[in-house]
């Protein structure tokens, strides 16, 4: 693997993402399509922060690392994750506060920080998923993206149906597939205008305190590139201080 694997933001050459932006909200309902999106949407809405314990691999068609994790978040924007050694002792350490994003690592000089509009991790992972995206599926949601219309697509008992999310002269630019019983979602594929950008699969979901949490989450694109997260320990709405999601050495 190259060494941008778990040099998780050491160069911080973190760049926008180029599909379509997150819409601040959805429209009110009228179809029965937009009925359920909006049901599913909503799920979690009361869930504002939390933190995690669990593991990260990513890989490439070179190769592929682990690691311990641990992370704090908050679904307004800012994230903090860190790499844990053997001993629980960080080795790198990632914030993003909303308005800078913080890297430091035992091997590094000191703290880097660089100023980013909700970064995209394509330099990090080659898949374009923004920090902003991560957040919603790490709080067991999905973004919604700017759109015309929704369609549900029944597609038999092979497939799972879809929610398909459209924009005039553009086609698709998310795809949503359900479970069986429309309850929960089991992925999410975000389209550009070259084509499938990434898809995030969450899988093996638990309930975390009335909250439905994905216990497995993985990205990945057409390529060889992919990242999974799976989360062992949970906690929802937990108390956060500004700090936090601001790296210092030690």
């Amino acid at each position: 693997m190259r060494s941008k694997g778990f040099l998780f933001l050491l160069t911080l050459t973190f760049v926008a993402a180029c599909h379509p932006r997150i819409t601040p909200e959805i429209a009110a309902p009228k179809s029965n399509a937009e009925h359920l999106l909006a049901r599913l949407y909503n799920r979690n809405q009361d869930l504002k922060t939390f933190k995690g314990i669990g593991s990260i691999r990513i890989w490439d068609a070179a190769g592929s690392q682990r690691a311990r994790i641990a992370w704090l978040g908050d679904v307004d924007g800012r994230l903090r994750v860190e790499i844990l050694g053997p001993s629980g002792r960080p080795l790198m350490k990632v914030a993003y506060d909303g308005e800078c994003l913080y890297f430091y690592s035992i091997d590094s000089n000191g703290v880097h920080k660089r100023r980013a509009r909700n970064p995209s991790l394509v330099q990090v992972i080659d898949i374009p998923v923004t920090i902003k995206e991560l957040l919603y599926f790490l709080s067991g949601r999905f973004p919604i993206y700017d759109h015309g219309r929704v369609e549900l697509i029944k597609a038999g008992a092979a497939q799972p149906d879809e929610l398909v999310l459209k924009r005039f002269l553009r086609g698709a630019v998310e795809k949503i597939a359900l479970t069986t019983d429309h309850s929960a979602v089991v992925s999410v594929k975000i389209y550009e205008w070259r084509g499938l950008a990434y898809q995030a699969s969450l899988s093996e979901y638990q309930q975390r305190n009335g909250f439905s949490i994905p216990g497995r989450i993985t990205l990945n694109s057409d390529d060889a590139a992919g990242l999974e997260i799976r989360i062992n320990r949970y906690w929802p709405n937990v108390e956060i201080q500004d700090q936090q999601f601001v790296v210092t050495p030690a």
